[in-house]
This record gives C-alpha cells, structure tokens and sequence, in this order.
C-alpha cells in the first residue's frame, strides 16, 4: 500500500471538504481521519489495497 498516513490524509480532506458547506457544519478533522482510516482498514479486509499510479 502506498504510504497509509498519506492515504488517510488525503480521503480524510476530501470528507471535510464535502461537508464544508453542510447546513450542519463542517465535521472535525480527528473525526474525518478516523473515517479514513476504517475505510482504509474496510478495503484491506475486502482485499483490495491502494497503490500509487503504475505500481501492482
């Protein structure tokens, strides 16, 4: 896998930046990594993995 706090950065900003304009307010960033890191974890146990651009 690519480097695991790199990947969990980057989908932990694309779930803040989704919820910037939410009527709700904009979720905290702990919490947006945390996400991250299970969506990461949930991947792995379903056996895929994230890998940079031209690697297998």
């Amino acid at each position: 896998m690519a480097d695991p706090h790199q990947v969990n950065t980057i989908i932990a900003t694309a779930i803040c930046d989704s919820r910037k304009d939410h009527p709700d307010g904009r979720i905290d960033p702990a919490e947006a990594k945390q996400i991250a890191k299970r969506i990461v974890e949930e991947l792995a146990n379903a056996g895929l993995s994230i890998v940079p651009t031209g690697e297998t």
